[in-house]
């Protein structure tokens, strides 16, 4: 199979290059826009235990242990990209800091959720498949984050994602193209 390769940009691991598996259903996220998103995040991310949703290359849950990160657990659901993602992180010697689920992201909930609490949840699901709001029904029952966890949600920039906005205030977003990158937190009364 073909491989694609996509970089870390910051962090202990910054320049390794990431190799995936050439896919139609798999879109990394773009350097210029993990670099606007980790800037609000900041480069500093010693402590933080990240969740990294629908993982695909783990280009964003690997950013963030190379940041310092303490834990990032990874969700993804198709086989050949966790078992690519498993060989990623045991060449860059991450993989004693995280866990990867291959399984989908109902299931896990289901099933596992209940057991940690995330700083940093990082939301990139398929493209076209509606499953936005799925994600947050899930997120608002099972309650995995703390009062003060950061979101990070990358959708379609034509979507109407206004049924956030009862719970979550944007604290940042940037459009690129057709695709647009959020961050979130939970509104406090």
């Amino acid at each position: 199979m073909e491989k694609g390769n996509i970089r870390v940009i910051g962090g202990k691991w910054k320049g390794k290059k990431i190799s995936f598996p050439l896919d139609s259903n798999l879109r990394p996220t773009p350097d210029r826009a993990k670099e606007t998103v980790f800037n609000w995040l900041g480069n500093d991310l010693s402590g933080y235990s990240c969740l990294d949703l629908f993982a695909g290359t783990g280009a964003m849950g690997i950013e963030a242990l190379s940041r310092g990160a303490s834990r990032v657990d990874f969700l993804e659901k198709e086989k050949i990209f966790a078992k690519n993602l498993d060989n990623t992180l045991k060449d860059l010697k991450g993989e004693v800091n995280s866990i990867i689920y291959n399984k989908d992201f109902r299931d896990w909930f289901k099933l596992n959720a209940l057991n940690n609490l995330y700083d940093i949840i990082f939301i990139d699901p398929p493209f076209n498949q509606n499953l936005i709001k799925e994600v947050f029904d899930c997120l608002a029952k099972t309650k995995i984050h703390f009062e003060k966890t950061i979101f990070y949600l990358e959708s379609e920039s034509n979507l109407d994602l206004s049924f956030i906005e009862k719970e979550f205030e944007v604290v940042k977003k940037k459009t690129m193209g057709r695709k647009c990158y959020r961050l979130l937190k939970v509104k406090t009364i």
